[in-house]
């Protein structure tokens, strides 16, 4: 009792679409599974009344085959005893046959006999018996498992001729003397010339195919299921299996009756009830059955009640649909709600709901609005006060010395270095007021790559007047990379922390090479030393937020730090700055950044002249 309480309570918390359409499904499926149930039954019925008369056709044209093709073998054996030069070596008429010249009468004899077997691929063999005990035959190689002999032959003709006296037949359709896969035809040899002297005995050995195949084109009517019985009940062809032999030897009780050319009932023989049909031939006398699985029978049922449940479930599907269409007017407004939601939990804080009414849903849609533009501000604000604090962390490296007194007080230098011709000082004052102008005649955050490594060999100039020999820089810079578009000072941290961190502990004659190249979309720049290398776990955390200050002993790590977050900050986490390095194998130092032609933005400004 309190499981129906639990019930009906439960259901009662369903929302009002949901309880409509449950309650549409249950009337749409029992309707669908009553007419589909009655369709079914009604067909399995008809189709089992208009299998049952087709069978009982198709047995009438196999019987009526099967008679025509007794009549074959019976015409040839005709000809047979009509040749004369088969009669008279049976009859020994002229030469008597004797041991001595018993080989040629018997090769003559096959010769002869070929003529009539070689034109029937079923016939097995023709054997004949004299009255005087000589025995003759002719065999198909291929329809016997051995050869025939003397012997074999001579035992065949002699029981084909007791089977005939037995029955008090003079010619009769015996089964196998020898084995299940061949029906034999035995007659008198009788004489032409007077029909109540018979000459000795002939056998017909046909293999059974030769009638089962009769129905083999039909799809109800195969060989394993068709067997030829004689007058006598004795089995002629078919069978072999156990359920056939067990279905054979229940048809006994029901033989036909003398009035009675075909019956069809249904018999069963442990394995399944079987469709069992039979008719007699009119002349011969056969009994021709057929079991027929009911299995088979029914098969094209299947079918029908696949395509009954196929339409079946095809309208609770448009029921279905069209149920749902009904019930969905009454939650159309949440379910746009919903899929707002959805999209802002995706990260899309623009969208907006259009207005859904004056009812609680559509308060709720504009309050839901409000929330966004509140939450839109928030993150907007949130961003902005990002980049500006990254943008003064920038500044204030880049504004640690006055730029602006540097360059003036250098002018000067550089003039009294004139003066008095010293072309090694002013060199130098050039290249380092050069390196100034950078910083102070900079317009935005972009120059092409072209430009940064003009001030990178100012740089590199400045360094070598203080470390001579000590190492050189070697350059790879592919020419469609040099209108490339790259950030202020990329590569003079890499190329400075090169110089200090790799060269100068080595102690050697140190390399640096710089690359630039395009790929996949990508401007890829590389800085690479032959000094002293790092570990794999030094490289791994150089650009850590917490371990970059310990994991390179004396090495702050302030200007390469400063270089990826900037590319991150310009272009995303896809792209940055990574180490690659071995200790003792030096130091690669790779950035990576979208490929984009350098166009002047914006917000830059014509570059000013300072004086």
């Amino acid at each position: 009792m309190s499981g129906k309480r639990w019930s009906l309570y439960h259901i009662k918390d369903f929302r009002i679409r949901t309880k409509l359409f449950l309650s549409n499904m249950i009337l749409i499926l029992f309707i669908s599974t009553a007419i589909g149930g009655a369709a079914i039954y009604a067909s399995t019925k008809f189709i089992e009344s208009n299998t049952r008369d087709l069978s009982m056709q198709v047995i009438h044209q196999v019987s009526d085959n099967i008679e025509n093709r007794a009549k074959e073998i019976f015409t040839s054996s005709v000809y047979i005893l009509s040749d004369s030069s088969i009669r008279q070596i049976v009859s020994e008429q002229g030469e008597q046959v004797n041991t001595d010249n018993y080989p040629a009468f018997r090769s003559r004899m096959e010769f002869l006999l070929a003529q009539y077997g070689n034109g029937n691929p079923y016939m097995n063999a023709i054997m004949i018996q004299t009255g005087k005990g000589q025995v003759y035959w002719w065999e198909n190689k291929k329809g016997l498992d051995h050869a025939l002999n003397q012997e074999d032959t001579a035992e065949i003709t002699k029981n084909g001729a007791a089977y005939l006296t037995n029955h008090g037949l003079d010619m009769g359709w015996s089964p196998s003397l020898r084995k299940r896969n061949e029906v034999l035809l035995v007659r008198n040899f009788v004489d032409i010339s007077q029909i109540d002297r018979s000459l000795g005995t002939i056998v017909f050995s046909i293999d059974s195919a030769y009638f089962l195949s009769l129905g083999s084109g039909s799809s109800i009517i195969k060989q394993n299921n068709v067997a030829i019985l004689n007058p006598y009940n004795e089995l002629l062809a078919g069978g072999g299996d156990p359920v056939t032999d067990n279905l054979i030897l229940l048809s006994s009780k029901d033989e036909l009756a003398e009035e009675d050319a075909s019956m069809a009932t249904v018999e069963n023989a442990g394995s399944g009830s079987h469709l069992f049909v039979q008719e007699r031939t009119p002349t011969l006398k056969w009994r021709v059955l057929c079991f027929i699985p009911m299995s088979v029978l029914l098969s094209d049922t299947r079918v029908l009640v696949l395509v009954i449940l196929l339409v079946s479930v095809l309208a609770v599907m448009i029921s279905t649909g069209i149920a749902a269409q009904l019930s969905k007017s009454s939650t159309r407004n949440i379910k746009i709600l919903e899929q707002t939601m959805r999209r802002v939990e995706d990260g899309n804080f623009d969208v907006r709901i259009a207005p859904l009414g004056k009812d609680e849903i559509g308060s709720l849609a504009v309050r839901f609005n409000f929330m966004l533009v509140r939450i839109n501000e928030l993150i907007t604000t949130v961003y902005k006060e990002q980049i500006a604090k990254q943008q003064a962390e920038f500044t204030v490296l880049m504004s640690q010395i006055n730029p602006h007194f540097l360059y003036n007080t250098l002018g000067t230098v550089k003039w009294y270095a004139r003066m008095n011709q010293q072309l090694e000082i002013e060199r130098m004052v050039t290249s380092v007021i050069d390196l100034l102008k950078s910083s102070v005649r900079r317009v935005g955050e972009f120059h092409p790559l072209e430009q940064e490594i003009v001030q990178l060999n100012n740089y590199i100039y400045i360094q070598k007047i203080g470390y001579g020999d000590a190492f050189r820089v070697e350059y790879e810079v592919e020419e469609l990379c040099l209108g490339c578009e790259v950030p202020y000072f990329v590569l003079q941290p890499l190329v400075e922390n090169a110089i200090l961190h790799g060269i100068e502990m080595s102690k050697g004659n140190g390399c640096i090479r710089v690359c630039a190249k395009a790929q996949e979309n990508q401007l890829i720049l590389i800085v690479a030393d032959n000094g002293i290398g790092m570990s794999d776990e030094q490289a791994a955390n150089l650009l850590n937020t917490v371990t970059r200050k310990e994991s390179v002993p004396g090495v702050t790590g302030i200007g390469i730090h400063n270089v990826n977050e900037r590319i991150q900050l310009y272009y995303g986490n896809n792209y940055g700055l990574s180490y690659e390095s071995a200790l003792g194998a030096g130091t690669k130092a790779i950035v990576r950044m979208p490929y984009r032609p350098y166009r002047q933005r914006r917000n830059e400004h014509v570059e000013r002249h300072d004086r």
